[in-house]
């Protein structure tokens, strides 16, 4: 069950993928796609009442009315097919899968960059720049995290690639190499 729900969910966005190609739409895509699952998240009892189908077309169709306003066609479109074959659940799903598809085709690497204190603008550059230098991505995307527990340093995580700098960590290998 699981696999043809992915398998559902990859078909959705690539499509999307292919139509942002097609129609050079990325950005609105992106940001409609992202506002819209924001919302459906945000109201579990919207989800659960479209998903049910226990409301009548005509308020189904009011709902999604309101909720598209004013949205790219193709994001109305993918929730109004979502909602007539019964995946209006798998919204979240599909954007997330769109988002990673629409990042693979870019060369953009997401990385979270966790550091023991703030760092500044000039800092978030070169960390940047440090990570492309190592992952080889044509573009980072970086959301940066503060933890004191890290004492100093920073640590850089992408899906596949985990960079760790932090005192922490090296205090924690030292210590393994004294005991052994």
């Amino acid at each position: 069950m699981a696999n043809k729900k992915g398998k559902v969910v990859d078909q959705y966005a690539k499509a999307l993928l292919a139509y942002g190609a097609d129609q050079d739409s990325f950005d609105s895509l992106l940001a409609d796609l992202k506002v819209e699952t924001q919302v459906v998240e945000s109201t579990p009892k919207l989800t659960a009442l479209l998903a049910a189908q226990t409301i009548s077309e005509e308020d189904q169709v009011s709902l999604l009315d309101t909720l598209t306003k004013g949205a790219n066609q193709a994001v109305v479109n993918l929730t109004k097919i979502l909602l007539s074959h019964h995946h209006f659940a798998l919204l979240g799903a599909v954007t997330n899968r769109f988002i990673e598809l629409y990042q693979q085709s870019q060369g953009i690497e997401p990385v979270v960059i966790t550091s023991a204190v703030a760092v500044d603008d000039e800092q978030k550059g070169r960390l940047e720049q440090a990570f492309l230098k190592q992952s080889g991505a044509k573009t980072v995307e970086a959301t940066y995290q503060i933890n004191p527990d890290l004492v100093a340093g920073v640590s850089m995580q992408s899906k596949s690639i985990l960079i760790d700098g932090s005192l922490k960590t090296k205090i924690a290998k030292l210590k393994a190499e004294l005991l052994g």
